[in-house]
């Protein structure tokens, strides 16, 4: 995918080479007059830009014959079914309850994966759009359990997980992960909420509390804060 950088740098050449074409022709491409308009048409280009990547680029308007890239940001509830032991009882853990927070631009996105003991990052990712129309999204990430239990229950580990972007809005990600540590399992993202939390705790009351219709639009309106 083609960054802001990318995008600058080509811009920025073919405005060198347009300049230096008209200069060849005798054209009087320093003089005051032809540069004012030039820096409003720049200015006001770069500036449409900047509100498209951030956030035009997901309304309804554009999406799928000008933007073809699912709209992922918010936090989602999700569940992880793990096949790791806990080393101080021997014993598999049952089904995990975290919140995914997903930030996102045209150009980019972040994903962070928090639950009750730990914290993960994603380092780099990718989404691509099969034969079947289903959207796919690979995650690699870092994941950094709380202080207290590094040494004991859980290490600083790394791992990948590949979800399936499913139904209109989308509705829910379906998939699996397996980490460097030779674990694995699988992993269900449900419930968006539009607002983007920074821990667990703050998540976890949000979701667990009855929506009422003033939250759903507090959700609605934090979007805005949240790409």
């Amino acid at each position: 995918m083609l960054t802001r950088t990318h995008v600058s740098a080509f811009v920025g050449l073919t405005i060198v080479a347009w300049l230096l074409a008209l200069w060849l022709q005798g054209q009087p491409v320093l003089s005051l007059s032809f540069i004012r308009p030039f820096g409003i048409v720049v200015g006001l280009v770069c500036g449409i830009a900047a509100v498209f990547n951030r956030w035009a680029w997901a309304w309804p308007i554009f999406r799928g014959w000008f933007v073809d890239r699912p709209d992922l940001r918010g936090t989602w509830e999700a569940t992880l079914i793990s096949d790791w032991t806990d080393p101080t009882t021997g014993e598999k853990i049952g089904p995990i309850t975290g919140y995914v927070v997903v930030r996102q631009t045209l150009a980019s996105l972040s994903v962070r994966l928090m639950t009750v003991e730990s914290r993960s990052h994603s380092i780099s990712h990718g989404i691509t759009k099969e034969s079947d129309e289903i959207f796919r999204m690979a995650v690699v990430y870092r994941n950094e359990p709380e202080i207290e239990l590094q040494g004991t229950r859980s290490e600083i580990h790394h791992g990948s997980l590949w979800l399936e972007i499913l139904g209109e809005g989308p509705e829910c990600m379906k998939g699996h992960y397996w980490t460097d540590r030779g674990t694995r399992g699988g992993m269900e993202l449900r419930d968006r909420m539009r607002r983007c939390f920074d821990c667990y705790e703050h998540a976890h009351d949000a979701f667990s509390r009855p929506e009422t219709s003033s939250e759903s639009e507090s959700h609605e309106e934090a979007d805005a804060t949240c790409p």
